[in-house]
């Protein structure tokens, strides 16, 4: 769509729809975008009319969330990338599973773990504020939690898990450590037998 025919329909000026196309990071190419790009435009203007905040504030605001979020992003690290995690744990590309396999049931677990993941933070959550809630409304009741159920309770009980777990389900094929796994560092290391013998074949020439 034409620049002067989406801010005539949009009623703002074309500096204003250039500013918020480099807000929303829209492109425009030889003075158009497209009509999808229009509507986020449009939805944009609506949500600061909502808000009865001008364009300028509800690009700052935006501006404002952006940099919240990066800032978030840097402390918090990059977002979670099962597949990578699944090489760097297993060792195996996950892409590159047969249906069948062991490896490839468990990667399928662990797709559904994301699911899982999601609705399981919505319940936790809903459940901490109303529980926040009951306990400024009514104060703190007497405990009825067995002693296995405290947090040290429950840290040896998910220890002794695990450690059985890892023993007898994983075996020692999981890299528990931050580097890239010795199974994939080996793979790559085999398949470069060419560079070795050259630099051997070198060693031994420079020898006589």
């Amino acid at each position: 769509m034409n620049l002067s025919t989406a801010v005539q329909q949009l009623e703002i000026s074309i500096s204003d729809f250039k500013a918020i196309c480099q807000v929303l990071d829209i492109d425009i190419t030889d003075n158009s975008t497209s009509n999808e790009s229009f509507l986020k435009v449009k939805a944009f203007i609506a949500a600061c009319k909502e808000k009865s905040v001008s364009i300028a504030e509800g690009i700052q605001e935006l501006l404002n969330l952006k940099s919240e979020a990066q800032t978030q992003q840097q402390i918090m690290g990059e977002r979670f990338n099962l597949d990578e995690f699944f090489k760097q744990r297993i060792g195996v590309d996950p892409q590159q599973l047969n249906p069948g396999g062991y490896h490839f049931d468990l990667y399928q677990l662990l797709l559904k773990s994301e699911s899982i993941s999601q609705v399981g933070y919505a319940l936790f959550r809903e459940a901490f504020l109303r529980q926040t809630q009951d306990l400024i409304m009514n104060g703190v009741g007497e405990s009825e939690i067995h002693q296995n159920q405290t947090v040290g309770g429950f840290d040896n009980v998910f220890g002794d898990i695990e450690a059985e777990f890892e023993r007898n389900f994983l075996g020692t094929s999981v890299n528990w450590g931050k580097g890239e796994h010795p199974m994939l560092a080996a793979s790559k290391q085999a398949s470069l037998p060419e560079a070795q013998n050259k630099s051997t074949s070198q060693s031994s020439s420079q020898k006589k």
